[in-house]
């Protein structure tokens, strides 16, 4: 599983987002879904669909879990393809832009860093609700 240390998932999509790296020759399909754990919703997590090859797509769920995907600034989804997708809750607070504000507590168990979800996103519109659990 490729980690990117020192900036999380959330700054590597922000900065692919606003540099606007990759392009619409990529073979890019829409991607939402729910997040839950345990059955419930996540609220506030962060989603990021990193494919074998290529640019990571990224989305924040809602009160209810749903996510949509980013790719760019100006496409929505996930690369077509094999993906791992990493969750994590471990965010600043809403609307901050507070570097040294506090993260919000980690709610995704550790075994999914070393067991993550694998998904394929298919070339058309696809419907990906990650299910996860805190019992294997």
């Amino acid at each position: 599983m490729r980690q990117y240390s020192g900036i999380g998932p959330l700054g590597v999509a922000l900065i692919c987002l606003l540099s606007g790296c990759g392009g619409s020759e990529m073979n890019v399909a829409p991607v939402a879904g729910t997040v839950t754990l345990d059955g419930a919703p996540l609220e506030r997590a962060s989603v990021l669909f990193l494919p074998d090859e290529g640019r990571p797509s990224f989305g924040v769920t809602d009160s209810e879990g749903r996510y949509a995907l980013i790719y760019s600034k100006d496409e929505n989804g996930a690369e077509v393809g094999p993906c791992t997708v990493q969750v994590t809750t471990r965010m600043g607070p809403a609307g901050s832009n507070d570097d040294d504000a506090p993260l919000a507590p980690e709610k995704v168990p550790r075994r999914y860093a070393k067991e993550p979800v694998k998904v394929s996103v298919l070339p058309e519109s696809n419907t990906i609700d990650v299910k996860l659990t805190t019992n294997p």
